[in-house]
């Protein structure tokens, strides 16, 4: 699977210092002649030419911000860490000038992880036509303001289940899982399943346990009280949001099996402690056992 480097696209996080000048350098070690963008130059557009791959420089937002655009043109994604948790980065930045080409351009090297996205679909009376909007991590309707609970009526699959009472309610990907989902006690699935998660937060209802729904679920929630949506869109009563898959998905350059899933996570969640991990040690020390 090589990919060709002179067409990677470098995307920094804009306040992350040193981001840049690390996309610069791995600009040079890929010899690319894309260009260098930052996060805070707007949302992300297409550049002249297609990109081979996208490769982030930053932390999670910077991925999530750069995914729409790569599941959009269907190219991979690499990400560099310079965050704290990095859940969907795979390099650290000390090994990115290193390894980065390897991922690019050695066959057998590196894997594609396919992770299903979620689309929201915002509707109602007032509107003139509905918002479609696509996310890797997951879609949110909660309270209009802090001194407030939302009041969302939600169905699956056009079945009535009931209606929270809630900060918010989260309709997640696995990816997601581990994000917003999971502080308000949703299960952590491996980033490949298929299915999507239904969780409140802080509800005040008789059911506030998450519910993993299968991937072709229609999850409606419709606001029965101001909130605010997806991308931080205001919701008015009788507005509906409809999640389920998208068409879309992202793939994300890994070099680890699949089952290292588990073993970054647990170093990602004690990030800080006294242990140690990198994607570097777990390549080398595959490299080790292949050679005998």
């Amino acid at each position: 699977m090589p990919i060709d480097p002179a067409r990677a696209l470098l995307v920094c996080h804009h306040r992350n210092p040193g981001a840049l000048e690390l996309g610069e350098r791995l600009k040079a070690a890929l010899a690319s002649a894309m260009p260098v963008c930052s996060t805070g130059e707007g949302e992300l557009s297409l550049p002249a030419e297609p990109p081979s791959v996208i490769i982030t420089v930053g932390g999670d937002g910077t991925i999530l911000r750069a995914a729409r655009l790569a599941a959009s043109l269907s190219v991979p994604v690499l990400g560099v860490n310079m965050g704290r948790l990095g859940f969907l980065t795979e390099l650290e930045a000390m090994d990115a000038e290193r390894l980065a080409p390897r991922y690019l351009t050695e066959e057998g090297f590196a894997r594609l992880e396919r992770r299903r996205m979620v689309r929201a679909v915002l509707d109602g009376e007032a509107r003139q036509a509905p918002l479609v909007l696509d996310a890797l991590n997951e879609v949110v309707v909660g309270r209009g303001s802090a001194g407030n609970v939302s009041r969302v009526s939600v169905s699956v699959d056009g079945v009535s289940l009931t209606t929270y009472a809630a900060d918010a309610v989260i309709v997640a990907t696995a990816t997601g899982s581990t994000a917003y989902s999971m502080s308000a006690g949703g299960p952590i699935l491996h980033p490949e399943s298929p299915g999507l998660i239904l969780t409140p937060v802080a509800s005040h209802g008789d059911l506030s346990s998450p519910l993993l729904l299968p991937p072709d679920s229609v999850i409606e929630m419709e606001a029965e009280s101001p909130a605010d949506g997806f991308l931080d869109f205001p919701l008015q009563p009788g507005d509906i949001v409809r999640a389920q898959a998208s068409d879309l998905h992202a793939d994300f350059l890994r070099a680890g099996a699949r089952a290292s899933f588990y073993e970054t996570l647990v170093y990602r969640l004690r990030r800080g402690s006294d242990q140690t991990l990198s994607v570097a040690r777990m390549i080398a020390e595959a490299e080790a056992r292949s050679r005998g």
